[in-house]
């Protein structure tokens, strides 16, 4: 769990440092550094894992794995949610503002463009879109891993 927590807190500070560099990843920019993150998580939790007991069965190195990046998902949906809130409270709005006069353009009326953008771009819609997008790609790395770390890294440690 500690490798998890040192994990999230490792993100949340490059985070917050694009940010105060006035370089804040667009989009889906930063999910790459998530996998990264994720995989790393898994991979040692399981080596951990095996090391402490070599004969820890496949569903073991799978709970493990998911278990950590379950906590590192919600850490990162809560951190998100608390940035957009409170941190950057100018990125929804500027989204929106984009959208809005691009919808306007192709014919629409303000209000109703505006009222449809405000109930999707908003601080809780992306903290859980990504809380569940790190769940779902936790779970198939735990698989994957844990498979991994059952066939074949078993055999080299001892």
């Amino acid at each position: 769990m500690a490798l998890t927590l040192l994990t999230a807190l490792a993100v949340i500070i490059v985070r917050l440092t694009l940010f105060h560099m006035g370089r804040p990843p667009e989009g889906t920019d930063f999910m790459l550094v998530h996998f990264l993150a994720i995989v790393t998580i898994v991979f040692f939790t399981g080596q951990r894992l095996l090391s402490r007991d070599p004969r820890s069965s496949f569903p073991d190195l799978m709970r493990s794995g998911f278990r950590n990046t379950a906590v590192y998902s919600l850490l990162i949906g809560i951190f998100l949610w608390v940035f957009f809130s409170y941190i950057d409270t100018q990125e929804f709005p500027n989204k929106i503002n984009e959208r809005v006069s691009a919808v306007v353009a192709e014919g629409r009326t303000e209000a109703e463009a505006r009222a449809g953008l405000e109930s999707f771009f908003n601080p809780f819609n992306y903290a859980s879109i990504t809380f569940f997008t790190l769940l779902i790609v936790g779970a198939i790395n735990a698989l994957i891993i844990g498979l991994l770390h059952h066939k074949v890294l078993r055999r080299f440690t001892r």
